[in-house]
C-alpha cells in the first residue's frame, strides 16, 4: 500500500465514528514507520509535496472569517492535526535528542511552505529580505551548508509585500532539508490551521453563546414589564440560536476537548517548538543579549502565540497538563514576556502573562505548577522585574484600543503579583528592585497604577449617579409606561451595560487600591520623591472626599456587593495608605503635599474619616495616626498660607509654566528652551517622553540645570523674608513704644 493511501486511510478512520482506537492506532504506526523508512524516499518526496499543496491551498483558515467553501473543514484539519502529530513522536522523545535537525533557515529558503508572508516574531519582511541579500553575498554559488552536511541550493521566492524580488536560488534547484525539518515546519502550520484554529472558533463560540444568553436575559426582564409582538420573535430567535450554538459548543467538546491524548502530543511538540527556539538566542539564560539574532526575530509569530493558546487551553481542563514538563514553558515566557525588542507583538507578550495567571495554585488547582513560581530559579530572579517592566510596556500598543485593552492586562498581571507579594522570596526580590530601580521603571509602574485607580474610580462613581438616575427612571412606573416601548427597551439595555461597566471597573480599581495598600506597607521610598509625592496625596485626597465626603450619600446602592463596590474595605485600604506613608515619611513632606492639594484637601475630611473606622471598628492605634497625620496636614497647610504672604508677588519668570507655582529647581527644557521646575517636568516624563511645548523627544537626563535662575529665585526668597522680618520688627517696635506711652500716660 503506497503512503499516500495510508494518509488518506488514516483520515478516514480518524472521521469514521464506527472506527475503533486500535484500528486508528495500527494504521497511525504503519503510517509513522512506512514514512520513517529511508528505503522509501520517493513516497516521503510524495507525501511531503501533498501535504505542503494541502497547507498552501487553506492557508485562509487562518483568517477569522473561514469561506467553507474554499477551504477543507475544521474537522479534515484538526485529523490531520492528530496524523502530523503522529508523525512527529519519533522525534518527540523527553531530552529533545534530534532538535538539531530543525533548521530555521527553512523558513526562508524552502520551496514547499510558503512561510516569508507570515507575520514575523520582531522583523518586517524588508529586514528579513536585506538579511537573505547579505547571506546570498557571502555565498557566491548560492549554496549552503546544513546540520547533517547536505549543501542547501537558494529557492526563489517573493521577497517582500511591495512586490520587489530577490533570487534566492540561482540554479533554480530544490532546497534540501531533513525529514524531521519538514516534519517539524509542517506540523506547525497544520497545528496553526487545524486544532489552534479549532480552540478559536470553540473560544469564540462559547462567547457568542454568554452574549447570547445575556441578551435573551435582558429581553425576558422587559417582557416581565411590558411585552410586544416584536419583543416576543426576538426572544424565539435568540432561543433557537441558542440551542444551535449549544449542539455546535457539544461537537468542539467531543472532537477536541475529550482527547487527552491529542492535547498531551500537542504539547510535547510546543515544547520541542520553545527549547528549539530558545536555542537561536543562545539557550535558556538571562539576560538576553542586546541583540535579537535574525533567525529568531524573522520566525512566524504564530510559533509563539499557538504555544501560548494551547498551554491556557489545557490549563483549564482538568487533568490536561498531568505529566507535562512545564518548566521549558515557564522558563521561555519569564524570557520574553518583557522582551519587545524579541517579540515585537505587546499582546502576544501579554498572553504569556494569561497563561502564568491559569498557573497560579489557587487557581489550577495543582501542587505542580506552585514549584514553577516557589522553587524555579529564573522565576525567582526575574519573574517580578519582568512583571512589572510589562505592566509599565502595554501603556502603549500601538492599537486603537489600547487605551481599553491596557486594562484586561493589567487586571491578570495585578493578580499574579497580588500572589507573588504572599511568597516571602518573590517579595524580598519586590523590594530589592523598588529599590534599585527607585527611578527608574518601579517608579513608572507606580505612576501608571495610580493613573489607573484614579480614572477607574472616578469612572466607577459616575457611573453610579448615572445608573441611580435609570433607576429613579424605571421606579417611576407612571411616566415610565407612557414612554415608547422602543424607548424603554433602550433605557433597560443602558441600564444593564451600565451594570457591566461598573462591576468591571469596580473589580479593577479595587485590585489596584489593594496593591497600593499592600506594598506601601513595605515601599515607601518612591512614594516619597519630589516628583511623585504630590500625585500620591492628590489622589488619596480625591479618594476621600468621594467616600466620606458630601456627596458620599447620592453613591449609595441597594445591593453594592453586586457592582463589586465596598466602600467600606476601600475606605480602609485609603487611610492605610496614608498611615503607611506617613510611617516612612522621614522629612516630614506627605503632610505639606496633602495641604497643598487645592482640589479636593479639605482638614475635615480625616476626622469624617476617622468616624467612620471607628463605627466599623478599626484598630484604635491605625485611627489614631491617621488624625495625627491630618493635624500635620492642618498645621503645614498654615504655615503654606503665612508662606504665601511673606513672598507676595511672585515674578513670572520665577513661576512653573505648567503648574504656575514657584520654582525651587529651573531647568532648560533642550529643545523648546523653556525653563520647567524638574519635579513637574519630571512628573510629566513618567507619562510621555516628550516636551509638552513642541513635543520633542525628551527624557530626563536631557534637562539643564538652570543654576543661575535658581540662584535668583533663592535671593528672592531671603529677601522676601528679611523684609518680612523686618516689617514684622517694626511692628513689635510700633507695639512696644505705643504700649509705653500709654503706660507713662496713665501714670500722668
Amino acid at each position: 500500500m503506497s503512503v499516500l493511501c495510508r494518509i488518506i486511510q488514516f483520515s478516514r478512520a480518524s472521521l469514521m465514528s464506527g472506527s475503533s482506537a486500535f484500528q486508528k492506532l495500527q494504521l497511525g504506526d504503519q503510517l509513522i514507520c512506512s514514512l520513517h523508512s529511508p528505503q522509501l524516499r520517493q513516497h516521503r518526496e510524495n507525501v511531503l509535496e501533498y501535504l505542503a499543496e494541502v497547507i498552501n491551498k487553506n492557508s485562509s483558515r487562518a483568517h477569522i472569517q473561514v469561506d467553507p467553501l474554499s477551504c477543507a473543514s475544521s474537522g479534515m484539519f484538526v485529523n490531520l492535526s492528530a496524523v502530523m502529530l503522529r508523525l512527529c513522536e519519533p522525534f518527540l522523545d523527553a531530552n529533545l535528542t534530534k532538535r538539531d535537525k530543525i533548521d530555521p533557515k527553512y523558513v526562508f529558503y524552502s520551496n514547499r511552505l510558503e512561510l516569508r508572508g507570515l507575520t514575523a516574531l520582531h522583523a518586517s519582511s524588508e529586514e528579513v529580505t536585506e538579511w537573505i541579500n547579505k547571506d546570498n553575498m557571502g555565498n557566491p554559488d548560492g549554496s549552503r551548508h546544513n546540520g547533517d552536511g547536505e549543501n542547501r541550493l537558494l529557492q526563489s521566492q517573493e521577497a517582500t509585500s511591495s512586490g520587489n524580488s530577490v533570487n534566492l536560488n540561482p540554479s533554480n534547484e530544490k532546497a534540501k532539508y531533513s525529514f524531521i525539518c519538514e516534519c517539524f515546519f509542517m506540523t506547525a502550520r497544520v497545528l496553526n490551521l487545524g486544532l489552534l484554529k479549532a480552540f478559536s472558533d470553540f473560544k469564540h463560540l462559547v462567547q457568542d453563546i454568554s452574549r447570547s444568553e445575556e441578551t435573551l436575559s435582558t429581553l425576558k426582564n422587559m417582557q416581565g414589564q411590558s411585552s410586544s409582538p416584536q419583543l416576543e420573535m426576538d426572544i424565539a430567535r435568540l432561543e433557537k440560536e441558542i440551542e444551535l450554538y449549544s449542539q455546535e459548543k457539544l461537537c468542539y467538546e467531543a472532537q477536541i476537548l475529550r482527547d487527552g491524548t491529542l492535547i498531551q502530543s500537542a504539547l510535547s511538540f510546543y515544547r520541542l517548538m520553545v527549547v528549539w527556539l530558545v536555542r537561536l538566542v543562545g539557550g535558556f539564560k538571562m539576560p538576553l543579549p542586546l541583540t535579537c539574532p535574525t533567525e529568531f526575530a524573522s520566525m512566524p509569530e504564530h510559533f509563539v502565540e499557538d504555544a501560548m493558546e494551547l498551554l491556557i487551553f489545557a490549563s483549564r481542563i482538568p487533568k490536561a497538563l498531568d505529566g507535562v514538563l512545564l518548566d521549558d514553558f515557564m522558563n521561555f515566557i519569564i524570557m520574553f514576556m518583557a522582551s519587545p525588542e524579541y517579540i515585537r507583538n505587546p499582546y502576544l507578550r501579554a498572553k504569556m502573562v494569561e497563561v502564568l495567571n491559569c498557573w497560579m495554585p489557587r487557581r489550577s488547582g495543582s501542587s505542580v505548577t506552585s514549584t514553577l513560581f516557589e522553587g524555579h530559579q529564573l522565576s525567582l530572579e526575574y519573574l517580578v522585574r519582568n512583571l512589572l517592566k510589562l505592566y509599565v510596556d502595554i501603556e502603549f500598543t500601538g492599537s486603537h484600543t489600547q487605551f481599553y485593552d491596557k486594562f484586561n492586562i493589567r487586571h491578570n498581571i495585578a493578580e499574579l503579583l497580588e500572589y507573588l507579594w504572599q511568597v516571602p522570596s518573590h517579595q524580598n526580590a519586590w523590594k530589592q528592585i523598588a529599590r534599585e530601580e527607585e527611578k527608574g521603571v518601579y517608579l513608572n509602574f507606580l505612576n501608571f497604577l495610580i493613573n489607573d485607580s484614579i480614572y477607574l474610580l472616578d469612572e466607577s462613581l459616575n457611573k453610579i449617579l448615572e445608573l441611580k438616575e435609570l433607576e429613579a427612571e424605571m421606579a417611576n412606573t407612571v411616566e415610565w409606561e407612557r414612554r415608547p416601548a422602543q424607548e424603554r427597551q433602550e433605557r433597560t439595555r443602558l441600564f444593564h451595560s451600565q451594570e457591566n461597566i461598573i462591576r468591571i471597573d469596580m473589580k479593577l480599581a479595587n485590585e489596584d487600591v489593594s496593591m497600593l495598600a499592600f506594598t506601601t506597607e513595605q515601599i515607601t521610598a518612591p512614594f516619597l520623591l519630589p516628583e511623585m509625592v504630590e500625585r500620591v496625596a492628590s489622589m488619596l485626597n480625591y479618594f476621600l472626599l468621594q467616600l466620606v465626603g458630601p456627596q458620599r450619600k447620592s453613591l449609595s446602592l441597594k445591593d453594592p456587593e453586586k457592582y463589586e463596590f465596598r466602600p467600606k474595605q476601600l475606605l480602609k485600604q485609603i487611610v492605610y495608605i496614608y498611615v503607611h506613608l506617613a510611617k516612612g515619611d522621614t522629612e516630614n513632606i506627605f503632610p505639606a503635599a496633602i495641604s497643598k492639594d487645592g482640589r479636593s484637601y479639605n482638614e475635615q475630611l480625616f476626622s469624617a474619616a476617622a468616624d467612620v473606622l471607628r463605627r466599623i471598628g478599626e484598630d484604635w492605634r491605625v485611627i489614631q495616626e491617621f488624625i495625627e497625620l491630618g493635624a500635620k496636614a492642618k498645621v503645614a497647610a498654615s504655615e503654606a498660607m503665612d508662606t504665601e504672604a511673606v513672598l507676595g508677588d511672585i515674578p513670572d519668570e520665577f513661576l512653573d509654566p505648567i503648574q504656575y507655582t514657584l520654582m525651587k529647581d529651573p531647568v532648560i527644557l533642550p529643545s523648546s528652551r523653556i525653563t520647567v521646575d524638574r519635579p513637574v517636568i519630571q512628573r510629566h516624563l513618567l507619562s510621555d517622553n516628550s516636551d509638552p511645548f513642541n513635543r520633542s523627544h525628551l527624557t530626563a537626563d536631557m534637562l539643564i540645570p538652570d543654576n543661575e535662575l535658581k540662584g535668583r529665585i533663592q535671593e528672592f526668597i531671603r529677601s522676601q523674608e528679611l523684609k518680612k522680618r523686618g516689617e514684622d520688627l517694626s511692628m513689635q517696635s510700633s507695639k512696644a513704644t505705643i504700649q509705653t506711652t500709654t503706660s507713662e500716660m496713665l501714670i500722668d
